[in-house]
């Protein structure tokens, strides 16, 4: 990759960017999107910084999770999601498409639980956030596995109306690693925004 550093400040292709809180499976999505061997674990925080994966017309960046991370204390937890700001922002004129993955089985509870302290659930910010700076935000409802079929409508509702309280009306791909039919499609949706955009269609 011509002009790479860790950082990837210095590469030129457009990003696609798989961000979102820890623990959701990003990680493990990128694996079964892409074939790459990235970093997978159990414990939250198993990410510590971003993954680069050339390809070819594209690179994807695997981001560290935010929010809670195992053997972080706070402060070190909001160092890291500002850090994460911070390189999106950076980012931002080469920030084709955001992919914001989220774990629609306890994203309802999350909600809750945050809206009951007044405050706004950290998945509905950062997808505000993705949606100012990306060209495209896709959202990867991950964990679709895990979600009762009879259920899928009203959380799939939910997690749709939640979103559109802070931006548009979200592009949400229900995913999960489990099932090859899903990550296509979530692949197809990337590959039809690079085509549009007059880019190769990465080979994965």
């Amino acid at each position: 990759m011509q002009g790479q550093d860790h950082s990837g400040n210095e590469l030129n292709k457009p990003l696609v960017v798989v961000a979102g809180r820890s623990n959701v499976g990003k990680s493990s999505l990128v694996r079964a999107l892409t074939g790459k061997r990235v970093r997978i674990g159990k414990r939250p925080g198993t990410t510590g910084h971003e993954e680069l994966i050339d390809l070819e017309s594209i690179v994807l960046v695997d981001m560290p999770g935010f929010g809670y991370a195992a053997g972080k204390d706070r402060a070190a937890i909001n160092r890291l999601k500002t850090g994460i700001v911070h390189r999106l922002e950076n980012w931002e004129r080469r920030l084709l498409i955001a992919i914001l993955v989220i774990d629609v089985s306890l994203f309802r509870e999350l909600v809750e639980r945050w809206e009951s302290r007044n405050e706004v659930p950290v998945d509905v910010e950062f997808y505000g956030f993705l949606s100012e700076i990306s060209q495209y935000v896709i959202v990867a409802a991950n964990k679709t596995d895990k979600v009762a079929n009879k259920d899928k409508s009203d959380e799939f509702g939910f997690l749709r109306m939640k979103l559109s309280e802070v931006g548009q009306a979200p592009d949400i791909i229900p995913v999960s690693v489990r099932d090859a039919e899903s990550i296509r499609d979530l692949r197809v949706r990337i590959e039809s925004i690079l085509k549009q955009e007059g880019l190769e269609v990465p080979s994965w």
